[in-house]
This record gives structure tokens, C-alpha cells and sequence, in this order.
């Protein structure tokens, strides 16, 4: 019996190894919210001339039984063993959730905290040379440059200097010197983890409705300085609603942290206005509406549930046209004050790069739309400005 043991043990072994391969595989991991390795990342890794054991691995990693609750409760186990032993702590006090996330005392989680490396630093610079050539082919109009601050950018970690020992100002900085003079440049403005907790919600990298508030008075104030497009507008009223969501940092690691709520502001005199997102007319309160009736569909909920999808083309006509047009290019922090900031200029068209088609053209854009401004209101990292940006029209 001793000796058919181990045979045993072997045999049963070899069973659960080869029916990760046979029986079902998940594709997406919930608690992680990411792809997962399939059986066709190995034909695809083939195909591509990928490493075939390479591909294996990562299979058998992304496909083990129970994996989602193992890797839930993982996180979980390394959160309290940190905050009662001690580790990772520093002058901030935090533990270490993730090899790049991080967990306040009361909370918080900021996401991204990486270091600095030459590489990413050329990145950022170029990303700065190409907005610089779009500004200079369109010397008629007026290219603003608004960023959205997260609390990464200004967290000093390690005890040393931000541009040094993180991604943020160091990079964001040789974006900038690369912008010419005529170039407006403003940001969200952060002075510490206060302004980041009033700002930003605790387990999603997007700001909340008053980050969001600020951004758009700022960005209003910075090109009404060029431009007659009014003040401000004022909150008429803040809407918050019951309903208790974990946002997309919690999500990616499969961490159960504190709830969050979901808090909107209605401002005065919108106007009327029409809307038009990716070829179809839209109304941003519908979706509000059916969040407000049945709230999120899972515990890990992306604040676009209520504010809305992130299209690659929106349209926001205002019919004022003593005002001037206005091409943003975006990615979802615009969601939250799109319909504020639009209410200040005729047309407002809303650009998200990320999912641009092949056959783009900036010149159809600025001569369909008369575009009088360029906003860049999002992180540099996400910007897509290069060379086949100027398809030219036929």
C-alpha cells in the first residue's frame, strides 16, 4: 500500500494537470478583470512564433481550479498580514496590495506607483514632439493642454523625490518642455492625499464629481482667457445614490475594499442640445436613469456604468454660434464633466483615441467642424499622436 500510494498521488496529479486543457477554460478572470491565457493563447503563440512551453505555463498559471477565490483571498491575507506586521510601511501609511497598488490606512487605493525609467521617459517626450507638430500644422488654432492629476503623480513612496522615484512629474515634465510657447499647459491641481481623498474615489483611479468640478471650472477659466465663453457654471444640486460599487483598482486585483457611492452635481442653465455618439443621437440621463433604478450589475462596478460608455466620436451642438467649436481629445475622465464643459461652446466635438478607426483624419475633423480650440484633456500616456494622423482628404 505504501508503494501504490505515491503511484496514486502521481496518477491523480496528472488527472487535474491535462483537464485544465480538456475540460472548460475561463477566458476572463472577475476578480482580476483581465484576459486570462486559453488553450488558443498557445495556437496563437505558435502561429505568431511565440515559445510553445512559454505559453504552457501561462495556461496552466491562468487556468488552476478555484483560482478566482484563491487569488481573492491571497490578496486579502497579504493586506492584513502587512497592516499588523509591518510591512511595507513608510512615513505614508500603507501597505503594499499589489506590486504596484497600494492601500491607505483608511481605505484608498492609488494605483500605478512606478518607477522611473529612461525608456518611458523618451516615450513621454515624444508623445510632447508629436502634439507639438499638430499644434504647428494648425497654427489657427488655439491647442490647450489640461491634465487630470492622480494621486501617483505626487506620491512620494520611498522617501524621495517625486520626479525621481515615480512616473509622474519627471515624465510629465519632458512632456512639457517639448510644447511650444503657444501651447496653454494646465492641471488638476493636488497638493496631498487630502485633495486626492476629496477628489477621487477610493477604489477607482477615476476622479469623482468634485475632481471632476474643479477640472472643468479650470479648464473653462484657462480658455476663457482667449475666448468669450462665459464663467463657470454653479451646482444646482448633488445627486448621490445608495448603491455601493468597488471601481476598477479593486477590480484588477480582486480586492474587497471599502464601498464607494456613486455622487453626480446638476449645474445651472445647461441649455438645450443635442447629442450624437458614434453616428447614433443619445441622451447621457438615460443611462443615469437606469443606474439610478437598478444600480450597478456586480460588486466590482466602472463608474462608466452610470456615467456612460467611452465612444470613440461624441457631438454636442449647443446652437450658440457667436461661440467658438471645440475638438477635445478625451478618454473617460471627460465623461463625468462632457456636458458641463460643452454647454460653453457651439459645437463640442469629443475625440477618444484609443479606439480610433484606420482611416483617421484630424483635417476632416477640423474642416467639418470649423474647430476653433484643441483640448487635451487626459494623461499624456494615453495620447495617439503621430505621423498617420494627417491622412489627408481625397
Amino acid at each position: 500500500m505504501k508503494n501504490k500510494l505515491p503511484v496514486f498521488v502521481l496518477i491523480v496529479l496528472f488527472f487535474l494537470g491535462t483537464g485544465i486543457f480538456v475540460f472548460p477554460q475561463n477566458e476572463v478572470s472577475v476578480s482580476e478583470k483581465r484576459n486570462l491565457a486559453t488553450n488558443e493563447s498557445i495556437k496563437a503563440g505558435d502561429i505568431l512564433g511565440g515559445s510553445f512551453s512559454a505559453n504552457v505555463e501561462n495556461v496552466m498559471k491562468d487556468q488552476f481550479y478555484f483560482r478566482d477565490s484563491i487569488t481573492g483571498f491571497y490578496y486579502r491575507l497579504k493586506t492584513i498580514l502587512n497592516r499588523y506586521l509591518g510591512s511595507g510601511k513608510s512615513s505614508i501609511d500603507y501597505v503594499y496590495l499589489n506590486e504596484n497598488v497600494i492601500e491607505l490606512d483608511d481605505g484608498y487605493l492609488i494605483n500605478n506607483v512606478l518607477f522611473y525609467n529612461e525608456e518611458d521617459l523618451d516615450i513621454a517626450a515624444s508623445k510632447g514632439y508629436n502634439l507639438n507638430e499638430v499644434d504647428l500644422k494648425y497654427p489657427e488654432i488655439k491647442t490647450y493642454v489640461y491634465f487630470p492629476t492622480r494621486m501617483e503623480e505626487i506620491l512620494d513612496v520611498q522617501g524621495n523625490s517625486p520626479e525621481t522615484s515615480n512616473y509622474g512629474l519627471g515624465y510629465r515634465e519632458a512632456f512639457r518642455i517639448q510644447l511650444n510657447p503657444n501651447i496653454t499647459y494646465g492641471s488638476l491641481k493636488m497638493d496631498g492625499i487630502e485633495d486626492h481623498k476629496a477628489y477621487f474615489y477610493k477604489s477607482d483611479f477615476h476622479w469623482n464629481h468634485i475632481g471632476a468640478y474643479e477640472a472643468y471650472k479650470d479648464i473653462v477659466r484657462m480658455i476663457g482667457q482667449d475666448f468669450e465663453i462665459g464663467d463657470p457654471k454653479e451646482i444646482a444640486e448633488e445627486i448621490c445614490y445608495d448603491y455601493e460599487f468597488r471601481g476598477n483598482i479593486s477590480s484588477q486585483i480582486g480586492h474587497l475594499g471599502e464601498a464607494d457611492h456613486i455622487c453626480d452635481y446638476r449645474l445651472t442653465d445647461i441649455g438645450e442640445h443635442t447629442l450624437i455618439a458614434d453616428g447614433e443621437e443619445t441622451d447621457l440621463s438615460g443611462v443615469k436613469r437606469e443606474y439610478a433604478e437598478s444600480g450597478n450589475s456586480s460588486q466590482y462596478s466602472d463608474y462608466d456604468i452610470y456615467f456612460g460608455n467611452n465612444y470613440f466620436e461624441r457631438i454636442f451642438d449647443f446652437r450658440q454660434p457667436e461661440r467658438p467649436n471645440i475638438l477635445i481629445f478625451a478618454d473617460s475622465y471627460t465623461n463625468v464633466y462632457q456636458e458641463w464643459l460643452a454647454s460653453h461652446f457651439n459645437k463640442t466635438v469629443i475625440l477618444d483615441l484609443r479606439t480610433r478607426p484606420e482611416d483617421f483624419s484630424l483635417d476632416y475633423y477640423v474642416q467639418q467642424y470649423d474647430i476653433d480650440i484643441f483640448l487635451i484633456a487626459q494623461p499624456y500616456h494615453d495620447l495617439f499622436f503621430n505621423g498617420d494622423m494627417f491622412i489627408p482628404l481625397n
